[in-house]
């Protein structure tokens, strides 16, 4: 599998909540990092599974990703992402962002598997700035 066939199917796997093909696009020998939006860093992969088990079950969001860069070389791969996240807040209200998804992959024999993925909020101007 390339790596942009990688790219691919882990994107999907997250925009269809599939958890079981999600699980096969990510390390899972301890390489793994996860730095969340707010900054807090999962190193787990039990813990990480969990979290995207949970996120998958909820059915209000819903993600666009536009793809901005890709660097490949024989072993590694990185993959720059601009993302539109749409969701609902507890009392139901429209919540939208965007963040930029940053994903580092590992070539693993025949596969690529991801071993870094890192978000980062966009904050928004208001108009009064």
């Amino acid at each position: 599998m390339t790596f942009q066939q990688s790219l691919t199917r882990h994107l999907k796997a997250i925009q269809n909540r599939d958890l079981n093909t999600f699980l096969k696009t990510i390390a899972n020998d301890g390489r793994l990092t996860l730095i969340m939006p707010n900054g807090s860093l999962w190193q787990d992969y039990a813990d990480i599974a969990e979290l995207h088990r949970e996120w998958f079950a909820d059915p209000d969001w819903q993600m666009t990703t536009e793809l901005l860069t890709t660097h490949e070389a024989a072993e590694m791969a990185s993959a720059l992402l601009l993302v539109n996240y749409t969701d609902v807040d507890m009392e139901g209200a429209p919540v939208e962002f965007e963040y930029y998804l940053h994903l580092l992959f590992a070539k693993e024999g025949d596969q690529w598997l991801v071993i870094h993925d890192q978000n980062t909020m966009i904050e928004i101007e208001s108009e009064d700035e």
